[in-house]
């Protein structure tokens, strides 16, 4: 059995990483330089949810309840 070509690995856009880190995130170049990569990747991922939930003009859903006194009650 003939086996297929082995994906090509990218090379990682370090400019794009701190771009996004800078603009979009809003640490400074330093900031940003000293982050773990997974960290950063998670605070890009909770940035695109947040993104798409505001560009798409979406609403948390409310439970009805008779009395909400706390978050505690939630």
């Amino acid at each position: 059995m003939a086996r297929g070509r082995a994906s090509e690995e990218k090379p990682i856009d370090f400019l794009w990483l701190r771009f996004i880190g800078v603009t979009r995130l809003g640490f400074t170049h330093k900031t940003i330089g000293f982050l773990y990569f997974g960290y950063w990747a998670d605070l890009f991922e909770t940035y695109k949810k947040n993104y798409n939930f505001e560009t798409k003009k979406g609403l948390y859903r409310i439970l009805e309840m008779e009395e909400i006194s706390s978050l505690d009650v939630l």
